[in-house]
């Protein structure tokens, strides 16, 4: 029988494990997990097209124009979550359990309050949104309650988020791992009862299973965070706003968010431009084939996304506990495991399944064979993400770690805005070229233009610390032992008179650098 034990010694062992374990060892045990529940989500929102595509080419083009809103919507919620989740780790990582604590708990309470904002505002604007992203009205048509039921069920994924980020920044990633495999197993058995065995030929009925699942979740989440074997547990009457807590969160959330939003805005962004364009001479499919080959990339750049996630979590673990070399050994592991993955990932996508995978987007109607012959040919130069992308994550991972996130909005603008420059200058140069060999071109050249910003970028930033160091840390420095963790009673009073009375910590932040700093009073 699977067991998930969620003691207090797992979280303190897996913490001793990110600050002084093997550390090949340990990325592999943070990452995979990380990288298999990413794997899954691809492989969820892949699922729901294809079950559309059953329906009909309208419903599938639908959905997955749809899909790129969401992801621009959602950004959101997952940036307050990665920007959290780095406090607390350097907060855990420095065995400053109370303080970790009260951040866990602002965070969440931001959390709720931001998932009830995206649906009053967004939910009322649905068609207005669609509208001005392209879409086909015929999409439209289909697909406005599809999208309303995905914005509600964003507020769930905000909070499942912030769930998933406490227990990532824990080191916790197989937990995240078995909680979504079950997820997954809910959404895809509710979808197929409602298609296939109760024949409910409509969208929505797609759109509920994702929701029912999403619940499911919110529901484990909430028993977890409150549990009190939770190291990091909540409390009720922690669940209310610091200012020190939410600044902080804030400042390191709001560039990671803008970073997330810029990358997910511009595909919508290019997304309309090709549909304001060709959907004329595409019957209205183009935006859609655009963001089914964007998905399929997906089913290897979200996995390698996760190593960026993964490398975050121990690299500012071990900058909490004052071991800038480690750190920085972390990284290069990761880049070597992440390259390693993601030219592998390419390979077997481009010139091994991309045929199989386009077969499962076949539908009855007439432009089902236009359709899948659109993606496979936006696909040639789109697959170039997938390399680009995974070094890149490697170095935004060690971006985010060192609490530089102001630098991967930098780089998402530079993605976009040279894509969307190469799209419209190639169009105006050659207006006769074909619509996919068109916005492929501009995504193939705009992928390469963010992997050599983010080499750039990390020579940057590594000779920048080589020469003034980090926050008294150098490069030269030995190893230091691992620091103890630091308890505070939350049914007493200064139990610990040495933590209470000698020692002030705080997290400061400083523009897009997030630093720890320990004062201790002689």
């Amino acid at each position: 029988m699977l067991h998930i034990s969620l003691k207090k010694t797992d979280d303190k062992e897996r913490r001793k494990m990110i600050l002084s374990g093997n550390l090949w060892r340990t990325i592999l045990m943070i990452i995979f997990p990380l990288a298999i529940y990413q794997l899954f989500n691809s492989f969820y929102t892949l699922f729901d097209q294809v079950i559309c595509a059953q329906i009909s080419t309208d419903a599938q083009n639908a959905v997955s124009a749809i899909s790129q809103i969401k992801n621009t919507i959602s950004a959101f919620g997952g940036g307050l979550a990665a920007g959290g989740a780095v406090i607390v780790s350097r907060y855990f990582g420095a065995g400053e359990i109370k303080h970790a604590r009260n951040a866990s708990s602002n965070l969440f309470f931001m959390s709720i309050v931001m998932s009830i904002l995206l649906c009053a505002l967004f939910i009322p604007l649905a068609v207005p949104i669609m509208k001005l992203c392209q879409i086909a009205d015929s999409s439209i048509a289909i697909g406005v309650g599809f999208f309303q039921l995905q914005l509600l069920e964003l507020s769930f994924v905000s909070l499942n988020n912030v769930f998933i980020g406490l227990e990532k920044a824990k080191g916790n990633s197989r937990l995240i791992l078995l909680l979504n495999v079950g997820v997954l197993v809910i959404k895809l058995g509710l979808t197929c009862l409602f298609v296939f065995a109760f024949q409910l030929k409509d969208i929505i009925f797609v759109e509920l299973a994702t929701i029912i699942a999403q619940a499911c979740l919110t529901a484990i989440g909430l028993f977890v965070l409150f549990r009190k074997s939770n190291i990091l547990r909540l409390s009720l009457r922690m669940l209310r706003p610091k200012k020190i807590y939410v600044l902080k969160i804030l400042k390191l959330s709001i560039p990671i968010f803008l970073g997330k939003f810029v990358m997910s805005l511009g595909k919508v962004v290019v997304n309309a431009i090709c549909g304001g364009f060709w959907n004329g001479v595409t019957d209205g499919l183009i935006v859609g084939t655009l963001g089914v080959s964007n998905n399929i990339c997906g089913l290897i750049t979200s996995p390698t996304n996760s190593f960026e996630e993964g490398e975050s979590t121990i690299v500012s673990q071990n900058l909490g506990n004052k071991n800038i070399r480690r750190s920085m050994k972390t990284f290069v592991r990761t880049l070597i495991l992440v390259t390693g993955v993601s030219l592998l990932g390419w390979v077997l996508l481009r010139f091994v399944l991309i045929d199989n995978i386009v077969e499962l987007f076949t539908s009855a109607d007439q432009k089902s064979d236009i359709y899948k012959n659109m993606v496979k040919e936006i696909f040639r130069f789109d697959s170039l993400s997938i390399i680009a992308l995974g070094i890149t994550a490697a170095v935004l991972g060690l971006l985010y770690g060192f609490g530089q996130t102001g630098l991967s909005t930098v780089l998402n603008l530079s993605r976009i805005g040279s894509r969307i420059i190469f799209l419209v200058t190639i169009h105006a140069i050659s207006p006769d070229l074909s619509p996919t060999l068109c916005a492929g071109l501009s995504m193939g050249i705009s992928n390469a233009v963010i992997l050599l910003l983010a080499i750039l970028f990390l020579v940057i930033f590594i000779l920048k610390i080589k020469k003034k160091g980090y926050q008294g840390m150098r490069f030269s420095d030995p190893e230091p032992e691992v620091s103890e963790l630091k308890f505070e009673d939350d049914n007493k009073n200064n139990t610990n008179s040495n933590i209470e009375n000698n020692t002030e910590d705080s997290i400061i932040v400083d523009g897009s650098e997030a630093v720890i700093e320990n004062n201790v009073t002689n």
